[in-house]
């Protein structure tokens, strides 16, 4: 038997799906597809352009970390704005509009001939938060279709990432040796816009609730109805606005371990390749390694999904942490191939449970009403510490002429985030005062 939903707007109609299939599925494989695509933008794969780009241009180290904050920063200038517009009106059009403009600054950044159109268009691909992994646009649409499987769809979603990484660094290195730096950037906008935005405009819809569906695609139960399979889903999910969610102190400890881990993360993020590849080994050889390392974030990323449907997040995002130590110290010793794939494993494995984290613990501690907007408040904080990361590494890489001062300095910042995370629970739930509910309830 076939279901068809009609959409609320207009004459649009959601697929045809047998039945028993819950669209929220669809939504996720949608994510996966855009996920895979966002690879394609210079996210894992810019370190291999580190090098032909810095010797074409003149661009310096701090000069590409520079290119990242930029991307960086404005992503997080946009993020509450962003966030609003997907709580209020979903992912649909936002994709179809901001992908295409992503692709024509891609296109853009082949045609440069100097440093600061580099780090000024790579700062336009950033407005929308659509290019950055665990991002507001490509999370908060699954986990409003999820509350019980929120974990494990999140996770189907964000293996689109490490899928992409595996197939789309040695592509990009190919590209590299086949076509130069500046043909590298004209296919991959390409690969990027073709896929991500006939996929938005088909396939996605803001919440199971505009089409008359419940979260996790269970039947709608009368009020006196006894409790079914799953009780949890029958418990209503606890939403915080805004405001109240800005006066918990979880909320602010996160914010902090966030801002401790993006300036850990933004600094390995750009100068991991160009680090192996001045250590004497093959620049091919590396692209493998580091496709590896997206295939140890996908593996990792479903195992911590169904982890954090069962465990307390904290604990995840503290292995998290402490993988990054372990893979931070195999680079450090940097002997051989040996330790050159197992700090990249090690990375992607703990980059695969921080993607879960990211995108999990808000909607696990505060709901999904406003998660987009509560979202869009925490992630500055990441975004922008994050691209103080990247040119303080290549600061301290031209200084001393090599990164070892800045890995020690990364280890260091990813233990002390892991000391941290572990303390933080979930906020529970009190009254506030009259005119800070006020306040909230306008939010």
């Amino acid at each position: 038997m076939i279901a068809c939903y009609s959409v609320v707007s207009g004459a649009n109609f959601i697929k045809v799906l047998p039945k028993g299939i819950f669209y929220g599925w669809v939504i996720v494989a949608t994510m996966w597809l855009i996920n895979f695509s966002t690879m394609a933008t210079g996210n894992l794969n810019f370190g291999l352009f580190v090098l032909p780009m810095g010797q074409a241009l003149g661009m310096s180290r701090s000069e590409f970390g520079w290119m990242q904050t930029t991307r960086r920063v404005s992503a997080s200038c946009s993020s509450f704005l962003v966030g609003r517009l997907i709580d209020r009106y979903g992912p649909r059009f936002f994709i179809a509009a901001a992908a295409p403009l992503i692709g024509i600054c891609l296109f853009l950044v082949s045609r440069t001939t100097a440093p600061w159109q580099v780090i000024l268009l790579f700062g336009l691909i950033g407005v929308s938060g659509l290019a950055a992994p665990t991002g507001i646009v490509t999370t908060v649409p699954v986990a409003k279709w999820f509350r019980r499987n929120r974990g494990k769809a999140l996770a189907v979603a964000a293996t689109g990432l490490g899928t992409g990484g595996v197939i789309l660094l040695p592509v990009t290195q190919w590209l590299i040796d086949w076509l130069g730096w500046r043909g590298a950037w004209v296919v991959l906008a390409i690969i990027f816009t073709s896929l991500s935005v006939p996929l938005a405009v088909l396939f996605l819809r803001r919440q199971p609730e505009d089409l008359g569906l419940t979260v996790d695609g269970d039947p709608v139960r009368p009020a006196n109805a006894r409790p079914g399979p799953h009780p949890e889903s029958d418990t209503p999910e606890v939403q915080w606005t805004v405001g109240e969610a800005l006066h918990t102190g979880a909320l602010w400890r996160l914010m902090v371990v966030f801002a401790i881990a993006g300036l850990a993360q933004g600094g390995a993020s750009v100068h991991r390749i160009p680090y192996w590849v001045e250590l004497g080994f093959n620049p091919q050889v590396v692209s493998f390694a580091f496709a590896a390392d997206a295939a140890g974030a996908a593996t990792m990323v479903l195992i911590a999904g169904w982890l954090a449907d069962r465990f307390p997040i904290r604990f995840i995002a503290t292995a998290s942490f402490l993988g990054f130590v372990a893979a931070i110290l195999l680079m450090i010793a940097g002997l051989n191939q040996l330790f050159l794939f197992g700090s990249t494993i090690t990375f992607g494995l703990s980059v695969g449970a921080g993607m879960i984290v990211h995108s999990y613990i808000i909607a696990a501690y505060y709901g999904r009403a406003f998660l987009g907007s509560i979202r869009g408040i925490v992630l500055p904080i990441n975004l922008i510490s994050a691209g103080i990361g990247a040119p303080l590494v290549g600061y301290l890489r031209d200084w001393r002429d090599d990164y070892i001062l800045a890995w020690w300095l990364i280890l260091g910042l990813y233990l002390l985030a892991a000391a941290l995370m572990v303390t933080i629970t979930p906020p529970e739930r009190r009254q506030l005062p009259a005119g800070i509910r006020q306040t909230a309830e306008g939010d």
